[in-house]
């Protein structure tokens, strides 16, 4: 890891980074693929785990924004939320998402 002022807690968090800046990274396999991504805040295994060259994210929960590859300045709070965000920026969730494949049925 060559970037500066980067912060990684959890295997392989953070492995892939080059030059990235300013990234906390707690989790296993949190930030794992990101390279140049500057000024994210990750907290869940693999949250963000996809994003390369993405920026100012902040994902905490298990695979919050886990697809997101190259969106910036998102926030994504709950297990897998913005799971499907690849590129996109601005965005807010809350909340936990769901699969068609549920363990239980909420009340």
């Amino acid at each position: 890891m060559t970037g500066i002022r980067n912060t990684a807690n959890g295997d392989f968090a953070l492995g892939s980074n080059t030059t990235g800046n300013d990234n906390t990274a707690t989790g296993a396999e949190a930030l794992s693929s990101n390279t140049t991504g500057d000024d994210n805040t990750v907290t869940g295994s693999f949250a963000l785990s996809s994003n390369t060259s993405g920026f100012s994210n902040t994902a905490t929960g298990v695979s919050a924004l886990v697809s997101n590859t190259t969106g910036n300045v998102n926030t994504a709070t709950g297990l897998e939320a913005l799971r499907n965000n690849i590129d996109s920026e601005d965005n807010a969730a809350n909340g936990q998402t769901w699969s068609s494949k549920r363990l239980f049925t909420p009340i």
